[in-house]
């Protein structure tokens, strides 16, 4: 038989055991309690409400996690927990319609003596997770102290004499006398045993509290995940202590047995969350308002000590306690509030109030004056909102450095978020886990809600700092043009223009005297005339290419190809171009394109150059691609092709370019044939 086969028999085994265990203790109950209802024992049920608490998780993890030491503890307790209840019910049984019964002395035996030990597993549970190994170092010892003290309380009731355990205790002593069977003890002195017996509860609790340090600890080194399943766990044990040494000492025996029920269901519970790995995280709500009913039930308290201390003794109890019950009604609903509202903050940050996580970031986001404030706004608002003492926001900017905001201390292992902005990852979150890690899907929401807030606002201060870079250097590149022309026009033109008027002008006055000299004036105005035109020209194509005008985009780029075709490579252009393309989309195709061949022909060494032209969506697409050997690194591009980049930047296209060592170079453009505008009006005409 297999180790996981093996597992799942004793899984069905102790399964049928404690439903066969279970189903007899209630049955038993019927028949006493209608008749009886306080028996000299606890009632069936009270075994079988905690065993199948943890019999349950027990038995799952079992099924699952072959042999694993959490799920055997689990599953091996919860069926001595249904055992024990049905023990109980069978001597309450016995008392009453058989106490002669030969089962009767080991049921007593298991209830009053072995039962000692059933709330040992809880210790174990903590001291256990996740991964059933105590563990090492220091925290060994402390773990088997621990476990020492767990067993006290065992050790005296199975080993201790029958005078020990029925002395002040006459009911007991009734059912020691009639039930307890003969077996041997320890010979140590009745003090001693006595001594014990006193010390066995607060051992157990001390053992509890250690092994509640020992798990609390295991939170130094851990994952994120690793602390949010540690909350759950340590929570539970937490009340489960708490429970046991201040509740359970002073509230009657019926409602003990319930709320041990309710208390180890917890622990198991969240055994199972933190072993299984399931992302059931949502437990700040529990925390919050588990301190926030842990104060007002001390508040309650502290009204009814002072009302009957006050004024109890000048009038009735029952109106003091009228009064405060008043007093406690009056207060109870605003200082909930308030209580939960603090115990939130404390326990999670301010992610328990999304909404006003969100309103306020909003109005940091309004107040920034830009968005390198906006990211410090964001940095804060995320850090405040779950309680971390670490966030570092960085917004990536095309062709230069990363935006970066920092609140507090940067660390090395922060949690990473993209900042996503219209399926476009513009930066990145880098958080330190606080008091609570953002492990739930709650938490995540919230966190997407911030970031895409914040990247929209960002964004359109970054798109806003942009425009306004792009008008200022429109201006200046309009005004440098205009500087430019005006030279060229002043110390070309001009000298040109002015020496052909003054050889006309020679020439006029001569044409009487000596004509011959007047026509050679004539003739060298002439030969002036055309070196005017020839600048004229220049400028003209500075301007804008006049192929283009002549011979269209293809034509020119035929022209362009022949004239770069020769030494080894040849350049061959074909597609088409849309009818009526813009001048501005036309001209930058040509420039970006006549760059590109340049650049090959000096530098790729390519003896075959493609282009092709087309449209594509919308858009018209630009591909040169050459067999060439390609740019050496990714980032070797030079000043051309960043020129380049900018020319169909300016107009709203892109450009990459794809590139293998050895394997030549591919530049793909596209330019819109169309602005925004232009589009989003045709498509209100269609619709």
């Amino acid at each position: 038989m297999t180790r996981a086969a093996a597992s799942r028999t004793a899984t069905l085994v102790a399964v049928v055991l404690s439903i066969v265990s279970g189903i007899g203790a209630l049955t038993l109950d019927l028949t006493v309690l209608p008749t009886h209802p306080e028996p000299p024992l606890s009632s069936g049920w009270s075994g079988v409400l905690p065993g199948v608490a943890m019999l349950v998780p027990g038995a799952l993890l079992l099924w699952r996690l072959p042999w694993h030491p959490i799920a055997v503890v689990l599953t091996l307790f919860g069926v001595l927990w249904i055992v024990d209840g049905l023990a109980a019910a069978a001597v309450n049984y016995a008392w009453y319609f058989d106490q002669g019964a030969w089962w009767a002395p080991p049921a007593f035996w298991f209830f009053s003596r072995f039962g000692a030990v059933l709330i040992f597993p809880i210790v174990l549970l903590l001291l256990l997770f996740p991964d059933g190994r105590l563990r090492g170092g220091v925290w060994r010892i402390v773990s088997i102290a621990a476990i020492v003290l767990g067993l006290v309380l065992p050790f005296a009731f199975l080993f201790s004499p029958a005078e020990a355990l029925s002395l002040d205790n006459d009911d007991r002593a009734d059912l020691l006398a009639a039930f307890e069977p003969a077996l041997p003890t320890l010979p140590l002195p009745l003090g001693v045993w006595l001594a014990l017996l006193a010390a066995a509860v607060p051992c157990l609790g001390l053992g509890l509290f250690l092994a509640l340090i020992v798990c609390v600890s295991r939170r130094f080194g851990a994952t994120p995940v690793e602390k949010a399943q540690l909350r759950w766990l340590v929570w539970s044990a937490l009340i489960f202590l708490v429970a046991l040494v201040f509740v359970f000492p002073n509230v009657p025996t019926g409602l003990v047995d319930l709320l041990l029920g309710v208390t180890i269901g917890l622990v198991s519970a969240s055994v199972v969350v933190a072993v299984t790995r399931y992302r059931l995280y949502a437990i700040d709500r529990l925390l919050s308002w588990t301190l926030v009913y842990g104060l007002l039930i001390c508040g309650i308290v502290l009204v009814d000590v002072l009302i009957v201390l006050a004024i109890g003794s000048a009038i009735d109890d029952r109106v003091a306690m009228l009064l405060a019950v008043v007093a406690v009604t009056i207060a109870y609903a605003p200082l909930r509030g308030s209580l939960y509202a603090i115990a939130s903050r404390l326990v999670s940050g301010r992610r328990g109030d999304p909404y006003a996580v969100v309103s306020s970031l909003g109005e940091r986001l309004d107040r920034a004056p830009d968005a390198r404030a906006q990211l410090a706004e964001l940095a804060a608002a995320v850090a405040e909102a779950f309680g971390s003492r670490s966030v570092q926001v960085e917004l990536d900017r095309p062709g230069g450095e990363a935006m970066v905001a920092i609140y507090g201390t940067p660390i090395a292992d922060a949690a990473e978020v993209p900042i996503d902005h219209r399926g476009e990852i513009i930066g990145r979150i880098l958080i330190e886990a606080g008091r609570r890690p953002v492990v739930s899907t709650r938490d995540q929401r919230l966190l997407g809600d911030l970031v895409r807030l914040a990247a929209a606002s960002v964004r359109s201060a970054e798109l806003g700092r942009a425009l306004q870079a792009g008008r200022e250097k429109l201006v200046l590149a309009r005004e440098e043009e205009r500087s430019r022309l005006r030279r060229e026009l002043h110390d070309g033109l001009g000298p040109l223009l002015a020496g052909v008027k003054l050889r006309l002008e020679t020439a006029r006055n001569l044409a009487e005297r000596d004509p011959a000299r007047s026509l050679a004036l004539v003739d060298a105005a002439i030969d002036d005339q055309s070196d005017v035109i020839g600048e004229i020209r220049r400028i003209v194509q500075d301007l804008r290419p006049p192929a283009l005008d002549d011979l269209g985009l293809l034509g020119a780029l035929d022209q362009q190809a022949a004239r770069l075709s020769g030494g080894g490579m040849v350049v061959t252009v074909t597609g088409a171009v849309p009818p009526d393309l813009p001048p501005a989309v036309e001209v930058a195709a040509f420039r970006i394109a006549s760059e590109a061949l340049v650049n090959a022909h000096k530098h790729s060494g390519a003896a075959r150059v493609e282009v092709e032209l087309g449209e594509e969506d919308g858009m018209l697409r630009l591909e040169v691609s050459d067999d060439g050997r390609g740019l050496a690194a990714a980032g070797s591009t030079g000043v051309g092709l960043h020129s380049q980049r900018e020319r169909a930047a300016e107009l709203g296209g892109t450009l990459e370019v794809s590139s293998r060592k050895g394997e030549g170079t591919v530049i793909r453009v596209l330019l819109p044939l169309r602005s925004d505008t232009a589009r989003q009006e045709v498509v209100a005409d269609v619709g």
